[in-house]
C-alpha cells in the first residue's frame, strides 16, 4: 500500500482484496434473505415467514407498506416490526391489542420505550392521563385533574390556570429528567450571535484628471479602475492601458453608426410587437393602416336561477348515483350557458371521484384481507371466516381479476381449522390416556399402566407424544418394573422315559445326520412328532426337520446317493 494512505482504508482495501480472493459465495447472493417484516434470515423461496408468521403475498405486502408510520409497538412475536400509523394505533386500542401496559414508542416520546398509559397523545384513548393517570377522554386537550396538557411530555399547563391548581405528575423524577432533556434541546436550537462583517479596506486615491485630448475609451477606463483596486503601489505606476488607449485616439464614425443600429433595431422590433401605441405610430409613419379592433362578443343570455337550481340538483343526483360522466356534463351545460368559471372546480372533484373511490374500495378490501390473515394466524378462523364472507360477489370478482381469490382463501381457512381442530381433539385425548396411565401407576397397577402406554404409542403421532412424554423410556421402566415384582418360574419336573426315549431318538437322529444318512435322521425326527406328546418335544424341533430336508434334497440335486463310509 502506498505510504500516504490512511490505516483504517488501507485495511479496508486487504479486506475487500481478501474477500474477492477467497472465492467463496456472498451471503445476499445466496439461497437466503432477510425477512422483509422481522429481519431474520429465511429461505427465498417461502411463502410466509415461519418467525414472524406474515405472508409474503403481494396484498400484504402492499397493505404493509401504506400502513406504515412513525409509532412503533413491542410485538414479541417480531420484535422489529415496522412502525404504523396513529390511525392504527387506536384501531389496535379499539380491538384490544393494545393495552395500557403495551410498550410503544413514537413522535410524542421521542422514540423511547414506554408504557401506553404514559405516552402523551395516546394515553387518552385508553381513558387516562399520561402524566398523573387520572380519568380522559380522547377529545379532551388538558387534563381535568393535573392541569397538564396531554398531547406532549413534559406538558404545558392550561393557559389562565393558577399555578396552585396544577399538580404534580405521578413520576416526578421522570417528568424532571424530561423537562431538562428539553430545556437542553432548546438551548442547542438557539441561532449563533451574528458574525460582524469585515471592515473593507480604504479607498485609494483619486486617479488624476486627463486631459481633454487624450480622454481614454470606455474600455480604457475600466481596466484602469480595476488596476486602481488591487493596492496603492499599483495606482502609484503609470497605466499602460490607459496609455494605449490614448494613443489610439477618437473611434472612428462609421463604427458608432453601426454600433448605434445594432442595438437599437432589436429594442424597435421588441416595441413594435409587445407596445401596441409605438407599433401603431410605427405603422402609420410607413402609411400602414391598423385594422379596427373585432367588436365584443355578445353578452351571454340571461339564464332563469331557477334552471341553474333545476340543474345544479340535476348534477347532484347524478354524483349521488355515481354517474361522473353525466354530473360533468351538466355542469358543462352550466358553465357554457352562465359562464361561471367557478363551477370548473368541482368538475375537477368529479373528475377526481372514481379513482378516490378506486382507492378507498381497495384499502378497505386491503384491511379486510389483512385482518383475515391475522385472525388465521391467532387461530381465530371463525372470525376469519366472517370478515371474508362481508366480502361481495362483485367485490371478489373484483379481487380475482388481480389474482386475489377469495374462494380459494376461504377453503385454505376452512382447511386449516379442520387440521386445528383435530389436533385439538387428539392432544385432548393424549391428555386424558396420560392422566389415565399416571394414576394406574400411582396406584401399583404396572400392568394396566403399560397397556395404556403402548395403546398411546400405536394411536398418536410420535412428534406429538415426544412434546409430553419420552415413551420409550417409560415403557423400558414400567417393563422392568414389572419383571421385578413377578416371581421366577418352578423348577422343571424331573425326566420321565418319554422325555429320555425323546433323547434317545434325538441323539441317533444326530448321529445318522454326522453320517449323511439324513433320510434315516429325518424319518427319527418324524417318529418323535408321531409318537410322543408335543409338550416332549426337543426345542427347535421344526428347524432341525427343515435342515435335514434341506441337506437330503441336495445331495439328491448333485446325485450323490451313497453316504460316507
Amino acid at each position: 500500500m502506498p505510504p500516504w494512505l490512511p490505516t483504517d482504508l488501507c485495511g479496508r482495501i486487504q479486506m475487500a482484496e481478501t474477500s474477492d480472493s477467497s472465492g467463496e459465495q456472498p451471503a445476499w447472493q445466496g439461497d437466503q434473505a432477510p425477512c422483509v417484516y422481522c429481519g431474520q434470515v429465511i429461505d427465498r423461496s417461502t411463502d410466509r415467514c415461519p418467525h414472524c408468521r406474515t405472508s409474503f403475498s403481494v396484498a400484504v405486502r402492499q397493505a404493509s407498506r401504506e400502513v406504515v408510520g412513525d409509532w412503533y409497538y413491542l410485538d414479541p412475536r417480531n420484535p422489529s416490526g415496522r412502525g404504523v400509523t396513529f390511525e392504527t394505533l387506536i384501531k389496535m386500542i379499539e380491538k384490544g391489542r393494545i393495552k395500557a401496559d403495551s410498550v410503544v414508542r413514537g413522535p410524542t416520546t421521542h422514540h423511547d420505550w414506554m408504557y401506553a398509559a404514559e405516552t402523551p397523545r395516546l394515553a387518552k384513548y385508553l381513558g387516562m392521563c399520561p402524566h398523573c393517570f387520572a380519568e380522559a377522554k380522547p377529545e379532551d386537550t388538558f387534563c381535568t385533574s393535573c392541569q397538564l396538557k396531554m398531547n406532549m411530555r413534559p406538558g404545558a399547563p392550561r393557559p389562565g390556570i393558577p399555578p396552585d391548581l396544577v399538580k404534580e405528575p405521578f413520576h416526578k423524577d421522570a417528568y424532571e429528567m424530561e423537562q431538562k432533556l428539553a430545556e437542553t434541546a432548546a438551548g442547542t436550537t438557539e441561532a449563533p450571535a451574528a458574525v460582524p462583517a469585515p471592515t473593507p479596506p480604504p479607498a485609494l486615491a483619486a486617479a488624476p484628471t486627463p486631459r481633454p485630448e487624450s480622454t481614454p475609451s470606455a474600455t480604457a477606463a475600466a481596466a484602469a479602475a480595476a488596476l486602481a483596486d488591487t493596492g496603492t503601489a499599483v495606482a502609484d505606476r503609470p497605466s499602460r492601458i490607459v496609455a494605449s488607449a490614448a494613443r489610439r485616439g477618437r473611434p472612428k464614425l462609421w463604427l458608432v453608426l453601426i454600433l448605434t443600429w445594432v442595438t437599437l433595431i432589436p429594442v424597435l422590433l421588441l416595441a413594435y410587437f409587445f407596445i401596441p401605441p409605438v407599433g401603431n405610430g410605427i405603422r402609420s409613419i410607413f402609411g400602414i393602416t391598423t385594422p379596427p379592433p373585432p367588436p365584443p362578443p355578445d353578452p351571454l343570455p340571461k339564464v332563469d336561477d331557477a334552471w341553474i337550481r333545476n340543474r345544479l340538483a340535476d348534477a347532484d343526483e347524478a354524483e349521488q348515483a355515481k354517474d361522473y360522466a353525466l354530473a360533468i356534463a351538466v355542469i358543462k351545460d352550466i358553465i357554457e350557458k352562465t359562464g361561471d368559471v367557478s363551477l370548473e372546480s368541482r368538475i375537477e372533484a368529479l373528475r377526481r371521484k372514481p379513482e378516490e373511490e378506486h382507492k378507498a374500495r381497495l384499502a378497505k378490501l386491503r384491511n379486510r384481507l389483512e385482518l383475515a390473515e391475522t385472525f388465521s394466524a391467532d387461530h381465530r378462523y371463525d372470525d376469519a371466516l366472517a370478515v371474508l364472507r362481508n366480502i361481495g360477489k362483485e367485490d371478489r370478482s373484483w379481487l380475482l381479476s388481480r389474482k386475489v381469490d377469495v374462494d380459494k382463501m376461504e377453503e385454505t381457512i376452512r382447511a386449516a381449522q379442520t387440521q386445528y381442530v383435530k389436533q385439538k381433539k387428539q392432544q385432548e385425548q393424549l391428555t386424558a390416556m396420560l392422566t389415565q396411565a399416571a394414576d394406574l401407576r400411582t396406584s401399583k397397577k404396572p400392568a394396566e399402566a403399560l397397556s395404556v402406554y403402548t395403546q398411546i404409542g400405536n394411536t398418536f403421532p410420535n412428534g406429538l407424544v415426544a412434546a409430553h412424554i419420552d415413551l420409550a423410556a417409560t415403557i423400558q421402566q414400567l417393563q422392568a418394573e414389572i419383571a421385578a415384582a413377578t416371581p421366577p418360574p418352578p423348577p422343571p419336573p424331573p425326566p420321565d422315559e418319554a422325555v429320555k426315549a425323546v433323547a434317545d431318538m434325538e441323539a441317533a437322529a444326530a448321529g445318522l445326520e454326522k453320517q449323511e444318512k439324513f433320510a434315516e435322521a429325518l424319518a427319527k425326527l418324524e417318529e418323535i412328532k408321531t409318537k410322543f406328546d408335543q409338550k416332549f418335544w426337543p426345542d427347535a424341533l421344526e428347524d432341525r426337520i427343515r435342515q435335514v430336508k434341506a441337506k437330503k434334497e441336495a445331495l439328491e440335486f448333485f446325485g450323490i446317493d451313497s453316504p460316507k463310509k
